[in-house]
């Protein structure tokens, strides 16, 4: 198989990956995460990083290989495990932990492609290098500002293949680069974004609490949140503030009266991130 150049990259396959790691980020931490496609080009290079493979099956098949070098995921790990002493190098334990945040991006990943309509199931776990080169992107990553750390994601030609392959099913246009792209903004693009299906969250409150904390934890256990009980609730999509209110309840369900909308996205933001 022809081996495809970074040209051929759907941008809706670099939003569905960067989209999966924010929210995995932001889940494993309970704190936002900032996380950006960096303009430097994506290049795999022959050190000391940790790689781990992606597989996905299903409508979308194919292999993304994941590239963290040794002293940024040294820097993720603490961040996760909440260690404040610097440490020399990375351990077991630091290991496991980003082992297991990208195990959540992996999960995060095939919600997100069902989310378009396609079914797909993946797996992810430590790799070699590989040997295949293929289109890549890198990922700027931090708490505040974008840059702290960098990720670097490579797509395989089976991977690329199976998305041009498909039927344009809630899929952007620049995932089917056989079909001439309709103009930015016209009713053919809303069509096929109309119809996917959305989960927002009520949130009440945040919390962080330690992993002793977590464990403690026993039934009838109170967590107290950062918010008093006249503020309002926070409604999300994704990991999006869409809208803040106040807790109903409509026919014994709960329910949430909007007393105030988030500040309003430009048209092409608000269909890139209702694609994902």
């Amino acid at each position: 198989m022809t081996e495809p150049t970074a040209a051929t990259l759907p941008s809706f396959l670099s939003e569905v990956f960067r989209k999966s790691l924010s929210d995995a980020l932001s889940r494993a931490s309970a704190t936002d995460w900032n996380v950006t496609v960096s303009d430097d080009q994506a290049r795999a290079t022959e050190d000391s990083s940790l790689w781990y493979g992606l597989t996905a099956s299903g409508a979308v098949n194919g292999s993304a290989a994941i590239q963290l070098r040794a002293e940024d995921a040294l820097q993720l790990a603490q961040k996760l495990l909440k260690e404040t002493e610097p440490a020399a190098e990375l351990n077991p334990n630091h290991k496991q932990s980003i082992e297991t945040l990208f195990g959540k991006v992996s999960e995060q990943f095939a919600k997100n492609v069902q989310s378009l309509g396609f079914e797909i199931t993946s797996k992810i776990g430590p790799i070699e290098a590989p040997r295949w080169r293929g289109p890549a992107i890198t990922l700027a990553v931090s708490e505040t500002t974008p840059g702290s750390l960098t990720i670097m994601v490579q797509f395989d030609a089976d991977m690329l293949a199976s998305i041009s392959a498909q039927p344009r099913r809630g899929l952007p246009a620049e995932a089917s680069p056989s079909v001439t792209k309709p103009q930015v903004g016209g009713d053919n693009n809303l069509d096929l974004l109309l119809g996917v299906d959305l989960n927002l969250t009520l949130r009440f409150g945040q919390r962080t609490l330690t992993l002793r904390e977590i464990m403690d934890l026993s039934s009838g256990s109170i967590i107290e949140l950062d918010r008093q009980v006249q503020e309002p609730a926070d409604l999300l999509l994704g990991d999006k503030l869409i809208a803040r209110g106040e807790v109903v309840v409509v026919d014994g369900n709960y329910g949430l009266r909007i007393t105030e909308l988030a500040e309003p996205v430009s048209d092409g933001e608000k269909m890139l991130r209702s694609a994902v």
